[in-house]
């Protein structure tokens, strides 16, 4: 990226993450319908949702909540058992009904006002409910933020192609311009890959690579970037 394009963020894990000690979580919506699954429950179900294409429930607020508490509640039907067809269902609808509130990870802020400073637009791709731009804005974020995408208004999950080509539509670019960064290898590395933009992964330096640009922490992935502009 040679002249400031379009820097397009991971919202969870990424910027921001639950606050600590919230009853809100995924782990509590499971238990009010019945289900008292493990960290490792939702694990499998969070996996069994990328790539989920929702579309069909995703043209308003209402009938993606609706779509959302039905799903819900035939996991109470359901009980303990889980349908297969039923599974990737499942983290979308918690999502919608059980986000907890969100908190600024270390650095958010100043990457965002650097990138912002150099001219760059800033945009978040994520697999969200409808509210994330409400959920960002609690952590205090959304000054420098122009561009909010979430699966559940997209229709799509990544990495499903579609919710990429969304957000660059919605920002106004196009793909050679634009640089992705995130902490899921499959979902903010390869998907945007796949979709012809350029992504930078975003983990904890333990001195094994797993993506040729990646950096471990939010600093510095501003400071690659911002150095692409000053060669």
């Amino acid at each position: 990226m040679q002249s400031p394009g379009l820097v397009v963020f991971d919202a969870f894990n990424t910027l921001i993450t639950s606050q600590r000690d919230s009853r809100q979580t995924f782990l509590a919506g499971l238990a009010e319908v019945g289900l008292h699954a493990s960290e490792g429950t939702l694990t499998r179900l969070q996996a069994a949702s990328e790539g989920l294409d929702h579309s069909e429930w995703s043209g308003s607020r209402r009938t993606y909540s609706g779509w959302a508490a039905a799903t819900l509640s035939s996991v109470a039907r359901a009980g303990t058992v889980m349908r297969a067809d039923l599974a990737p269902h499942v983290v979308p609808a918690l999502e919608q009904l059980h986000q907890a509130p969100m908190v600024a990870l270390p650095g958010a802020a100043d990457c965002l006002a650097a990138l912002r400073r150099a001219g760059f637009t800033i945009a978040l791709c994520s697999n969200w409910g409808w509210d994330l731009a409400v959920d960002v804005a609690g952590a205090g974020l959304t000054g420098d933020i122009d561009v909010f995408v979430t699966s559940a208004q997209a229709g799509y999950r990544k990495p499903h192609p579609r919710i990429y080509q969304a957000t660059l539509e919605r920002a106004g670019f196009g793909a050679d311009d634009a640089v992705f960064v995130g902490d899921s290898l499959r979902t903010d590395v390869l998907g945007p890959q796949r979709a012809g933009i350029r992504s930078v992964l975003l983990a904890p330096d333990t001195g094994r690579r797993l993506h040729r640009e990646q950096v471990p922490s939010l600093a510095a992935a501003a400071r690659l970037i911002l150095g692409d502009l000053a060669r």
